[in-house]
């Protein structure tokens, strides 16, 4: 592993802007919100809030640094911070919250009037979107994109995410052969909280529109299409890759109003939460980070989870998959 050696204030502040995801168009006197919704976020992420003396306590070494004011005294630069703190709570981007704690918002995009594009609003920082850090222009509190990146759109609440991925992918016209056999996800058809397994049928029935299809290949591989129907034949179809495919799932069951259900049971001392569907990679990968999942042996279907902390935010998780959250008894 190697070590930079920083000589300079301006290459220290170079190398913090880098970690921030910034970029030129950010300018300096701008830097203060992303170094708050960064501060925020990664303080907040322990008990859902950060109090705001411990913000700006921590973010204030670096704010020094970004704006290049080095003899500027400690009151100003908090002063900035806290003018900064309400200007992001403006607009939207962090919750003030009582007793002088905040909060990352979620994030969404919301789109600009007359085709001029989408504002990232919420507290997610810039450096965990993961897109290239050109797509993104700051003004001020703002990020502006020119389009939504198909990186991020799961950053959309989950309706929203599944029209941006109905609209933007593209169906080829599809001339059925003998050898495929699709199966339709069909949610509206199930019996309320019906397990995902039964929720899929052989016939689409004699529906006109868009449908999640799904089949299987040779040695049980299974592919995923959008097709579009027409009196229940396929006329249209794109592929549609395995994560995508489990989020538009929970999309379709929250859409059908048959949502998936977790149950909570009391195991001992601990809250275990049990439901019977795999989650899509990013919950997967936020619940590992401060849970334990358990699959019985005799019941390789359920996945019981267990949280050590941030049990709370792991719901709110689950919530906005639309999975249902039910209460059950005490063993």
């Amino acid at each position: 592993m190697g070590l930079d050696v920083l000589d300079t204030p301006q290459q220290a502040a170079s190398a913090v802007r880098r970690a921030l995801g910034l970029n030129e168009s950010c300018q300096s006197s701008e830097s203060r919100f992303e170094v708050l919704r960064a501060t925020v976020w990664s303080m907040a992420a322990p008990a859902s809030k950060a109090h705001v003396n411990r913000v700006l306590g921590a973010a204030l070494p670096t704010w020094q640094l970004l704006s290049g004011r080095a003899a500027a005294t400690e009151e100003a630069l908090r002063t900035d911070l806290r003018e900064a703190l309400s200007t992001l709570e403006d607009a939207g981007d962090l919750l003030q919250l009582r007793g002088g704690y905040w909060a990352p918002a979620t994030a969404r995009f919301v789109e600009l009037p007359d085709a001029a594009g989408y504002l990232l609003v919420g507290g997610a920082p810039s450096a965990l979107l993961l897109v290239n850090r050109d797509a993104v222009r700051y003004h001020g509190p703002h990020r502006h994109f020119a389009e939504v990146p198909s990186e991020v759109a799961t950053s959309l609440p989950l309706e929203d995410w599944a029209r941006h991925v109905f609209s933007s992918l593209e169906r080829q016209n599809y001339s059925p052969t003998s050898t495929d056999a699709f199966a339709f996800y069909l949610p509206a058809g199930s019996r309320p909280g019906a397990p995902r397994f039964t929720r899929w049928s052989d016939s689409a029935g004699d529906s006109s529109g868009t449908l999640l299809a799904r089949r299987t290949r040779l040695y049980g591989a299974r592919e995923y299409r959008l097709v579009d129907v027409r009196a229940g034949r396929i006329v249209g179809a794109c592929e549609v890759q395995g994560d995508d495919a489990l989020r538009l799932m929970y999309a379709l069951d929250l859409a059908a109003k048959n949502p998936i259900r977790a149950r909570r049971r009391r195991v001992g001392e601990q809250t275990e939460w049990l439901f019977t569907t795999a989650l899509p990679r990013a919950e997967q990968r936020a619940f590992a980070a401060f849970g334990t999942l358990t699959i019985p042996d005799d019941r390789p279907f359920e996945r019981r989870w267990t949280f050590v902390r941030n049990e709370e935010l792991a719901l709110r998780m689950l919530r906005s998959l639309g999975i249902a959250l039910e209460h059950a008894r005490e063993d």
